[in-house]
């Protein structure tokens, strides 16, 4: 059975999620270096992949038009 992208993409996302909460009920006192991981940093993130994936795509697109 052939999955769909978003399918695929979902399961991914639950796997990775499904992770780290095993993570972190299984270190609960050495999760010092999971620190960085907030809201604002994941919102920036996006950001940057957004704008990293728009310049790709946007060079792509010059590059095919010649």
């Amino acid at each position: 059975m052939k999955n769909c992208r978003i399918c695929t993409y979902i399961r991914f996302f639950l796997a990775f999620v499904l992770l780290l909460i095993i993570i972190s009920l299984t270190f609960k006192d050495n999760l010092g270096y999971l620190s960085f991981v907030t809201p604002w940093n994941a919102a920036i993130l996006i950001f940057v992949a957004g704008i990293c994936l728009f310049l790709f795509k946007l060079i792509e697109h010059f590059k095919q038009k010649d």
